[in-house]
């Protein structure tokens, strides 16, 4: 129950990052958009990680490989694709092409961490899909994935969902090793300096405009570095730590529902039926897979030990 529930809360955080990148991306270069938030992140978590030079042990050398994989293959492109991607293509194209993570996700999970596609598994993804069909009915209809003129930013965003999936999945390994805060700072700093150097070679002036934004933007800015990937983050490596990577994948469907009720909230757009259906059969197939999976598997541990 508390990983349903931290895995909930996890999701809200990551939705709001969608609304703070847009208000963000309207007076900012999309390398700065997604660097900014970062470093921000990364002094805010850094204190709490207690960092040492051990990952630089010789017996650490792959664990220091995986964290620059992480940030390299993972940060980078989820963050940055993402910002590049819904500046060139359909905000729909964008919201149907996001509903492949939890699936990347499995099946990177399934290839770097060998873990196991089940029944239960298989039919709570088949329930999630269906609740997501019904909250993104419109997106699904109005997307043109294929028109030619949107092929570059649904290939940037797809990339970004590759991203989020590969550092969804392939962080256990450093995770296993390393804290939580730790392989986020870790991961962070390879980021960071990556998108450092992209933006010092592409858009070296954009620093100029920093001294011109206004407070709704700093506040996005901020809001996104510390709940939608500090403090999110923080507790998804916490709850995969002792929940395997699938489980906690099918809840990234629970996205889309925030986002409309962010929408609902703050845009003051109406919740439909639509979403409340979509929204149950998603709540019902991540509490399959976390909390009923769980009960099932205690249940057969004792009765093991019994016999």
């Amino acid at each position: 129950m508390l990983a349903f529930g931290v895995l909930i809360a996890v999701n809200a955080m990551w939705a709001f990052q969608f609304s703070g990148a847009r208000i963000a991306t309207r007076e900012l270069g999309a390398v700065l958009v997604t660097l900014l938030p970062l470093a921000i992140a990364t002094l805010l978590v850094m204190p709490f990680a207690k960092l040492t030079l051990d990952l630089f042990r010789a017996e650490n050398r792959v664990i220091l490989l995986d964290v620059f994989l992480l940030g390299t293959l993972g940060i980078v492109p989820a963050q940055l694709g993402l910002v590049l991607g819904v500046e060139r293509t359909l905000a729909s194209n964008a919201s149907v092409l996001s509903l492949t993570v939890p699936v990347l996700t499995a099946l990177s999970a399934s290839l770097f961490l060998h873990e196991r596609f089940t029944k239960l598994r298989l039919l709570s993804f088949a329930i999630a899909i269906c609740g997501v069909c019904l909250i993104s009915a419109n997106d699904i209809h109005n997307a043109r994935l294929f028109r030619l003129e949107y092929m570059g930013g649904n290939l940037l965003v797809l990339a970004s969902c590759a991203g989020s999936a590969f550092n969804n999945s392939f962080s256990r390994r450093a995770l296993s090793h390393f804290s939580p805060a730790q392989v986020l700072v870790w991961t962070f700093i390879v980021a960071d300096l990556e998108l450092l150097v992209i933006f010092l070679a592409t858009d070296w002036g954009g620093w100029r405009q920093l001294a011109h934004l206004g407070p709704s933007v700093w506040w996005s800015l901020v809001l996104v570095a510390i709940f939608s990937l500090g403090l999110s983050m923080l507790l998804y490596f916490s709850v995969i730590q002792a929940v395997e990577v699938m489980r906690a994948a099918l809840s990234v469907y629970l996205l889309p529902v925030f986002g409309v009720v962010f929408s609902a909230l703050l845009l003051k757009e109406k919740l439909t039926a639509n979403l409340l259906a979509g929204g149950l059969l998603i709540f019902v197939s991540c509490f399959l897979v976390t909390v009923y999976e769980e009960k099932q598997r205690h249940r057969r541990t004792e009765t093991h030990g019994s016999i």
